[in-house]
């Protein structure tokens, strides 16, 4: 599927400098005449969805396979796409697992939206375009800003291209772009722009839109997909709509934001710069240490090798990346850090990566995840102006099945694959023989008193089988104190 998408999105690149020019004014009014004319539309039925970079192991499905396998099933879904406000909203009911690896099943509510302040097109991209990916946002936003129309040919299908662009700038400075294809019939069967994302890229989003029918008078697909970055993302079985719904204000309601709290997009209250980081380090044996910036800390080992140094973990952000490698050139002087080790590919341990790919370090991974960092990581970073896209570096990742062994004769590394777990498919754990230390991320130990969860119980026998002499446990996220084995098995019931 990757492949497929890969040969399109060059298909398009070379047919798109020979394509007619048409009059986009033309076409955007037939589209929207063929949707029916719609000032608001309202669907439902059922949804799946994922955290991007995760999956979404759920009541019927509890192990993650993959990146983005399982995916999340959404049942009572509803979407209403509210074009005069603008704005888009939809929720629907999901059986989550709990956090950390927990397979304690709680009902919980899908709810997403855009409101008409995150509409304006000159506000964050990031923010806007679930709404503006949509055959009618789509269309309306076509509308307002100066669409341009050709004719392309993909995989053997004419089509009618409509692109345009928000007023919005990428961080690099660069335009974003939207093209919209459109049938013989003027319907919308697929939506592409590209956002910058820390991992992947110019991330490419696409949403396909197919089997088109009459649903009592109003046009919709029967089928919508998203991917991102050419990962499964979002799916929708649509089974009714209905156009103009006079209820179109309150069919999705906005949840009451929590009681005493407020602030900006992204949860942070207030919005405003994060507090700057300080970096202070742990010795734990001759070249070895453990960085942390305290309390809430994603924490990072470093060890040192006869001619280089390896990062086990590369600190959640650009933020905390650059600080801890500017901490470890103060250590070692004159080291380049060769390999950087990532625990499985969730976006909180995989944010730093792109810091330690700029500083040529090859990452260490779980053979499961290394497509995925392969493509991700070596994706042109036009829309971003990130360390990665200042000083650009080819990605090297290098995969671990089973066991994996560093040494250089006077240090050892072993790191290993823990499967199955409940959290994700590529899980790895790095072990310090010399030092007696088991790293890992997410297998977090309870609150005293409380038993572990099952995450935490999955890998107690996998570590008894691998009979692993350690004594320190040490989690990427901080602890209060230093944790030990003991404490870890207590917690599995042991």
């Amino acid at each position: 599927m990757l492949k497929q998408l890969f040969v399109i999105a060059i298909s398009l690149t070379c047919l798109g400098g020979t394509a007619m020019a048409q009059d986009a004014g033309a076409v955007i009014a037939s589209a929207q005449k063929a949707l029916g004319g719609v000032t608001s539309v309202t669907y439902s039925g059922a949804a799946k969805d994922v955290a991007f970079q995760q999956c979404g192991a759920n009541a019927a499905d509890m192990n993650c396979r993959g990146t983005h396998d399982p995916k999340r099933p959404i049942s009572n879904y509803v979407r209403v796409i509210d074009l005069t406000a603008p704005a888009s909203r939809h929720t629907g009911a999901t059986n989550n697992i709990g956090a950390g690896g927990s397979t304690t099943v709680t009902p919980g509510t899908f709810f997403q939206q855009v409101t008409p302040q995150q509409a304006d097109l000159s506000q964050p991209w990031a923010n806007a375009l679930e709404l503006y990916i949509t055959p009618w946002g789509f269309l309306k936003g076509a509308a307002a800003n100066r669409a341009t129309a050709s004719r392309r040919n993909v995989n053997g299908k004419d089509y009618t291209v409509l692109t345009w662009s928000p007023a919005v700038k990428a961080p690099s400075g660069k335009g974003y772009a939207v093209n919209g294809y459109l049938n013989e019939q003027n319907l919308v069967e697929r939506v592409e722009t590209w956002l910058g994302e820390n991992i992947m890229g110019d991330m490419h989003i696409v949403v396909t839109y197919s089997g088109w029918k009459d649903f009592g008078g109003v046009m919709a697909p029967a089928r919508i997909v998203q991917t991102r970055g050419g990962w499964p993302f979002f799916e929708v079985d649509v089974t009714a709509a209905r156009a103009n719904p006079a209820d179109v204000a309150t069919l999705v309601p906005a949840p009451a934001p929590p009681a005493g709290r407020g602030g900006g997009p992204g949860g942070a209250p207030g919005g405003g710069a994060p507090p700057p980081l300080t970096v202070t380090n742990e010795k734990l044996g001759d070249g070895v240490y453990r960085l942390t910036t305290g309390p809430g800390s994603y924490d990072s080992l470093i060890v040192e090798f006869r001619d280089h140094v390896m990062m086990l973990e590369a600190g959640q952000s650009e933020a905390r990346a650059l600080a801890y490698v500017a901490e470890t050139k103060k250590l070692f002087p004159g080291k380049p850090i060769r390999y950087v080790m990532n625990t499985h590919p969730h976006s909180d341990h995989t944010g730093g990566l792109p810091v330690l790919v700029s500083e040529g370090a090859t990452i260490i991974t779980s053979q499961n995840n290394v497509p995925f960092f392969n493509q991700a990581l070596n994706t042109p970073r036009t829309l971003l102006n990130d360390t990665l896209a200042k000083s650009p570096k080819k990605a090297q990742v290098e995969g671990v099945t089973g066991k994996k062994v560093y040494s250089d004769g006077t240090r050892t590394v072993e790191m290993y694959e823990v499967s199955p777990v409940p959290h994700s498919g590529g899980q790895m754990i790095a072990y310090l023989p010399k030092e007696k230390v088991v790293f890992q991320g997410d297998f977090s130990l309870p609150a005293p008193g409380q038993p572990g969860n099952d995450h935490v119980k999955a890998l107690v026998p996998i570590l008894e089988k691998m009979d692993l002499d350690f004594e320190r446990y040490i989690n990427v996220h901080t602890s209060e104190k230093p944790q030990t084995k003991a404490e870890l098995w207590k917690a599995a019931g042991k």
